[in-house]
């Protein structure tokens, strides 16, 4: 224990005033008890004073939602198709429940926790994406937007007050018309938008794997031209993609490190963020600039 503090306090110097952005996926919500675990790491990284910011998806509950509704849920690429009954059960289930079970459970933690949409003071501009071709087939995606401006004067009057905002993946466009939007690209934006100094992706995945069955085939540190090899390669597939996708973007606009980490492993913010060995996958831009943090 006296070892780990001592290999945890530089980084907890360099680290107090920066912005975290930390990702959670619809999966982590599903349980009470990964809730509360992550709330405990989260309290610790506020209480020495990093500056969170939550983002969160919601598909597991909103895949529920349809098919209780008698609607199969459709994805393409990863990425969901969201019709006009969609896009009803998204607003009640993102920002609904699943927004207001995460920002309580923080509260309740100890964690001055504000829940948050994208479309909140015009935080996250949206353009409703046009019909794309992929694998050979037109796609239209519906009532789903593209970020085209941020805008986080709402979040840094939050952070700078010390509260930590909790923010659901839904955003407008300028005439007014709500868009369900990549959880994974509104962390992006944001990151990129806080110039924040990690964006932290927490999935049921320990990290990115060279073979998804097998969990001992982590890949410690990636770069982006990494990244490009085993996309093209096909390693990298299905909802890994857009955390990819995202992560990289985020790196070549300003973010300094990118972390995937399992919510399997126990305390797995605290021993990415803290310990040199880490225990996810770290991105970068050039590994062979990787410091030990």
């Amino acid at each position: 224990m006296i070892n780990k503090l001592y290999e945890a306090a530089p980084s907890i110097n360099k680290f107090q005033n920066t912005v975290f952005v930390i990702k959670l996926g619809g999966e982590v919500l599903a349980s009470s008890s990964r809730i509360e675990g992550l709330a405990r790491q989260l309290l610790v990284l506020w209480q020495i004073g990093i500056r969170p910011v939550v983002v969160h998806g919601a598909g597991p509950q909103l895949d529920a939602a349809l098919k209780e509704a008698g609607h199969e849920p459709r994805k393409v690429a990863g990425r969901r198709v969201t019709d006009e009954q969609t896009l009803e059960l998204a607003k009640r289930t993102f920002r609904g429940s699943a927004n207001l079970d995460l920002t309580v459970a923080l509260t309740r933690a100890g964690i001055p926790a504000v829940g948050l949409s994208g479309a909140d003071a015009g935080m996250l501009a949206l353009k409703r994406r046009a019909p794309v071709q992929i694998d050979g087939e037109m796609v239209d995606f519906g009532f789903v937007g593209d970020p085209v401006n941020v805008n986080p004067a709402l979040l840094r009057t939050l952070i700078d007050a010390r509260f930590v905002p909790v923010i659901c993946s839904l955003g407008a466009d300028d005439k007014g018309q709500v868009l369900n939007v990549n959880a994974d690209t509104v962390a992006c934006e944001l990151a990129a938008g806080l110039q924040a100094e990690k964006l932290m992706f927490v999935t049921d995945k320990p990290g990115v794997l060279h073979d998804v069955n097998d969990p001992a085939s982590i890949y410690s540190v990636l770069d982006i031209a990494d990244v490009d090899r085993l996309a093209n390669e096909g390693v990298i597939q299905g909802g890994m993609m857009p955390k990819l996708t995202a992560g990289v973007s985020a790196l070549k606009r300003g973010v300094r490190r990118v972390h995937i980490v399992g919510i399997g492993e126990a305390n797995a913010l605290l021993e990415e963020t803290f310990t040199n060995q880490g225990c996810g996958t770290m991105l970068v831009q050039d590994r062979s600039t990787v410091d030990s943090l």
